[in-house]
């Protein structure tokens, strides 16, 4: 493909139009500062004046604005969800659809943006002991199901043990590497519950804040006979009501909710709107008032128009997606089992002008597998990495001769039918195609990619994945430690596998950090996924809508619902 044609059909796929007529149905912390969002405007600037400054005026300090009760927020997403098993699925718009209804142990501070900070949720309180090994919370009184049920300890056991084996609540969840650390589940009494680990894990406490963590009615779930995919009950701030494949979804207010004065809106309504410039006119006309991951997330240069022109309305603000774009392999099967492949491919990649076509600029060139932050790999060693700093055909070309395919081959990729992973389907192939790889890009809906990604049943994926937390438990863990569940590639790698181990019960900041760069740069060598960049998203929002933050990790925890309120 010639470069001026995918110029043309990335700005299809990324850059809004004019479109008017179409709308949507009426009504650890770790620094980002290296995740560049596009440059806010220049300040304008007056001279200094010279007059005398007139006497100090007391002026009387505003009232602080009160919240409001009543009303109905509507969310605007790009697709229907797979399931509705929050335990089971990992993606957003399952997130979407039920995080507001459940309620886990702890939970992320929505207003501490953009620090990760845990506070209480239906724990009030915790201790850890001494040597870091048990962690006993104590469980809010009262606190109900939306069935009546009252939560217990044993639930909150069932939902934990239910993620953690897939013989308890018959789902494999995706989520079971982050609590590999844990080795017992205990409810010593109703509101007690007690979390045993293996070793001392600095980032434990962090990850029970996530919202797949959600504790679920063990009574309901074995009714179920472990099928929750159509079924939520929590002891959210709101009930689920009900959901329609393809049209949207609706929460309603838990008059019982255990937290006093919460919530403030009567209901969310959500409506599924996956063409991209719809959901745009929608959030632009009023049909919806709140834009937020996931996928097709707003675009560079529609978040410069709300800026530019409805900053009197909509506020926006940018937010760190620890998400990588690149291209997986299936390791395990040919031709990418051989690593020359791979490398040769990694090699091909104008990361930059990747970056600035796919994602209009708004992120940051990828490090090897780690995002951006404390634990990246410093720039001036990527930048040694053949294919970082910029192309490398020749050495490409070298690789494919020594591994048998001088004329390189036809491959068949697997690609998720949404915007941004179709995107970065057409760089893959644009950049393989010098030498002689001709890619045929097989797209699928996502219940479908879902279920092949998860099989194995592909030979490469070029496209985006986020495991909804920075840190190298998770963001290196579920991706490339054997038989996690992310590694999709199939790779296994005995001294990778023996450093992740070494580093996550590491407490020492610094050498932490030395571990997990030498982790980077196993995987910079073995190249399971090419990964071409991370990216950074915004959140749009009318200005009448209140108490509401991004969330300081991923757009995986951007839906909790319960603080927010309408001052009209």
């Amino acid at each position: 493909m010639k470069t001026s044609k995918l110029l043309m059909v990335i700005s299809f796929l990324t850059v809004p139009g004019l479109l008017l007529a179409s709308c949507a149905p009426a009504a650890q912390p770790t620094p980002a500062a290296k995740a560049v969002a596009p440059p806010a405007a220049t300040a304008t600037t007056t001279a200094p004046s010279t007059q005398k400054p007139a006497a100090p005026v007391s002026t009387p300090k505003p009232a602080a604005e009160q919240p409001r009760y009543g009303g109905t927020l509507t969310v605007g997403i790009g697709g229907d969800p797979p399931t509705l098993d929050v335990h089971r699925e990992n993606t957003g718009n399952t997130y979407a659809i039920t995080s507001g209804t459940y309620s886990g142990l702890v939970r992320y501070d929505p207003h501490a943006w953009p620090a990760v900070k845990v506070i209480p949720d239906l724990a009030t309180s915790w201790q850890i002991s001494p040597d870091g090994r048990v962690y006993t919370f104590s469980l809010a009184k009262g606190a109900k199901f939306h069935d009546g049920s009252t939560v217990t300890a044993d639930d909150v056991k069932y939902s934990l043990d239910r993620i953690r084996d897939a013989k308890v609540g018959l789902v494999k969840s995706p989520r079971r590497q982050q609590l590999a650390n844990v080795t017992a589940v205990d409810a010593p009494d109703d509101s007690t519950v007690k979390l045993s680990v293996g070793h001392p894990q600095a980032s434990f406490l962090s990850f029970l804040g996530a919202n797949y963590y959600a504790v679920m009615p063990k009574r309901v779930v074995l009714e179920k006979k472990g099928d929750m995919t159509k079924t939520v009950v929590g002891s959210g701030a709101f009930t689920f009501k009900d959901y329609a494949v393809g049209v949207g979804w609706e929460i309603v207010k838990n008059p019982n909710y255990f937290v006093q004065g919460r919530p403030y809106l009567d209901r969310v309504k959500g409506y599924i709107i996956p063409d991209p410039f719809t959901r745009f006119a929608a959030l632009r006309i009023g049909n919806i008032n709140w834009w937020a991951p996931p996928s097709p997330y707003m675009t560079t240069s529609q978040a410069k128009m709300v800026e530019e022109q409805l900053s009197d309305k909509i506020a926006l603000k940018w937010g760190f997606n620890p998400a990588w774009y690149g291209v997986l392999f299936n390791v395990t099967r040919p031709p990418w089992n051989d690593v020359r492949l791979r490398q040769a491919v990694s090699m091909t990649f104008d990361r930059k002008r990747m970056l600035a076509v796919g994602m209009e600029g708004a992120g940051v060139v990828g490090m090897a597998a780690q995002t951006p932050g404390e634990f990246a790999l410093l720039d001036d060693e990527m930048m040694k990495v053949p294919g970082y700093a910029k192309p490398d055909l020749e050495g490409a070309k070298k690789l494919m001769a020594e591994a048998g395919f001088p004329d390189g081959f036809k491959a068949e990729a697997l690609v998720r039918a949404v915007r941004a992973q179709q995107g970065v389907a057409l760089l893959f192939k644009d950049a393989v195609a010098p030498l002689g790889i001709t890619v045929d890009l097989n797209m699928q809906e996502s219940a479908v990619f879902t279920d092949l990604q998860f099989r194995k049943a592909f030979t490469v994926l070029p496209g985006s994945s986020g495991a909804g937390h920075t840190d190298p438990d998770v963001i290196l863990g579920d991706y490339y430690v054997t038989g996690a569940p992310y590694n999709y590639a199939g790779y296994s790698n005995p001294q990778f596998d023996e450093l992740f181990a070494k580093q996550s019960q590491t407490l020492d900041a610094a050498e932490r950090r030395k571990i997990v760069w030498e982790m980077q740069r196993i995987l910079l060598r073995d190249v399971p996924i090419a990964i071409a960049y991370w990216s950074s998203i915004p959140y749009a929002w009318w200005k009448d809508v209140r108490g509401y933050a991004p969330p300081s990790l991923s757009h995986h925890h951007a839906y909790m619902y319960q603080d927010i309120w309408l001052a009209k």
